[in-house]
């Protein structure tokens, strides 16, 4: 079955995700009419390198009996689709919702039945117009990968006849793009040039058709398609509004049947007739797909994906997932009880220092009053105001020999109604009460008398009255309540 989905060209930065890139060697299996090819990645410091094994190579079936590394394969253009989606949202999260349900009216049946994932092509980006307006922000599009079970299931079977159990399914299309990008970058100037990857297989042919490093769709075409056909899809995605686009093509040719083949150079000469550019051939052709899957599986990427997922994942996936669940639970749990530990040690730092200070209020209050008091809080304070009350009362005569003389205190208040424009009429001063009467120039001039007062120690309240037919104050202060302590 084949399905030809038209998408659009989308110009926003691609999420970089391994399948199992916590895996560090992978075997990477290309189906040709049931025959596999097949390439061994090994990660080593961050770069990954490609040998090709044969199958019937000992140390293939080795390595696989003994589980330390792991199949990679994927599903072709005729066996799975991908195609570009757009939400009605701004936000990644909120598009998660509405996704499948986009992707089930493009689907011609059931979406329960397929495997499926979706690649964020980058969350809605703000533009700013030439005014400093902010304009409306750019909604959400991501890139749909689907396959019927019944499809995947079957991929599996064919890999097992040949004693291999693919861990990873990836798109066949995906995995062409985005290899070609990696052993042949877009060269500057060439971001928006159509770009397309031709894989000839012994059994198919797929197109990989896109601008720049921007993926636009993949399609199966059969196993002998001809010019035209390829021409077509070149129309569909890549022409304009206004015609054929300016820049030219950047072809590049992969596959076993690009090796000594006639086809290629007549298939590549018939093209450039109505779009011109220059051809490419990827090195090693012929394992350019087990490569791409191998190095798609275990390192971070655009594009990225795994097909065999929901009921037929791999149990390797399935442990991987759940080891990394308990993990994820003992952290936590390790976590709680950090907390909790060290809520403890807390609590006893902060008894420990409550009963210090506890111990320190206690002796003082034990030392003021003369004996041991037992009350706590404000009843012990009472017992103790009680307690030294009396001794405060015979002190004060030994206190007074060292507070200022009331000469003093007349001195200061006199010098104070100099300067201030007060005119004492009654004065009255004794160590424990204050009585003063007079005039004032201004309503706060009488304040400082107040405030000086308030310095010496006495308790005092001041009453001021209406200006006098000289426009003078008159104000009284006198003592209230005794002495201040």
């Amino acid at each position: 079955m084949r399905w030809m989905l038209r998408a659009t060209k989308v110009n926003f930065m691609i999420e970089c995700r391994g399948a199992v890139k916590w895996v560090g060697s992978c075997y990477g299996v290309d189906l040709q009419a049931g025959k596999p090819v097949i390439v061994r990645a090994e990660r080593t410091r961050g770069r990954v390198n490609c040998f090709p094994v044969a199958e019937s190579d000992p140390s293939f079936a080795n390595m696989l009996k003994s589980g330390r590394a792991i199949v990679a394969g994927s599903l072709t253009a005729g066996e799975s689709l991908s195609c570009w989606l757009e939400t009605p949202f701004t936000s990644w999260n909120k598009s998660l919702k509405v996704l499948p349900t986009l992707l089930d009216v493009q689907l011609p049946f059931a979406l329960e039945d397929c495997a499926y994932d979706f690649i964020p092509a980058g969350e809605a980006k703000r533009t700013v117009s030439q005014g400093g307006e902010i304009l409306r922000p750019e909604k959400v599009m991501a890139l749909a990968v689907a396959a019927r079970f019944v499809d995947v299931r079957k991929k599996i079977d064919t890999f097992k006849i040949s004693g291999m159990d693919p861990v990873v399914l990836d798109q066949e299309g995906l995995a062409l793009w985005s290899q070609s990008l990696f052993e042949v970058p877009v060269v500057p100037g060439g971001e928006h040039a159509p770009r397309v990857v031709i894989y000839l297989g012994s059994d198919r042919v797929t197109v990989a058709i896109g601008r720049g490093v921007d993926f636009i769709s993949a399609h199966g075409v059969g196993g002998q398609p001809n010019a035209g056909q390829i021409a077509r899809l070149l129309k569909a995605q890549l022409e304009t509004p206004k015609g054929k686009t300016e820049a030219d093509v950047s072809w590049l040719w992969a596959g076993p049947g690009v090796v000594n083949s006639d086809f290629q150079a007549k298939l590549q000469q018939s093209l450039c007739v109505d779009w011109p550019g220059a051809s490419v051939v990827h090195d090693q052709p012929e394992t350019f797909l087990a490569r791409a899957v191998a190095t798609r599986a275990i390192t971070d990427g655009p594009l990225r994906c795994n097909l065999r997922s929901g009921v037929l994942q791999h149990d390797m996936i399935t442990r991987r997932a759940e080891t990394e669940h308990v993990r994820t639970a003992s952290l936590c749990l390790a976590a709680g009880i950090l907390l909790c530990a060290a809520n403890i040690t807390w609590g006893m730092m902060v008894n420990h220092r409550g009963s210090l200070l506890d111990n320190a209020v206690n002796d003082i209050k034990d030392k003021l009053a003369g004996f041991h008091v037992a009350a706590k809080g404000e009843n012990g304070i009472k017992i103790v105001r009680e307690a030294i009350g009396p001794r405060k009362e015979l002190l004060k005569p030994f206190l007074r020999r060292f507070e200022p003389s009331l000469a003093d205190k007349v001195v200061v208040l006199a010098d104070l109604a100099k300067k201030n424009d007060l005119r004492y009429e009654t004065f009255s001063l004794s160590r424990e009460k204050v009585s003063v009467g007079g005039t004032a120039g201004g309503w706060k001039k009488c304040e400082m008398l107040l405030d000086a007062l308030k310095q010496m120690g006495y308790a005092v309240k001041m009453d001021r009255k209406e200006s006098l037919a000289d426009e003078r104050i008159s104000f009284s202060v006198i003592t209230a309540g005794g002495a201040s302590e």
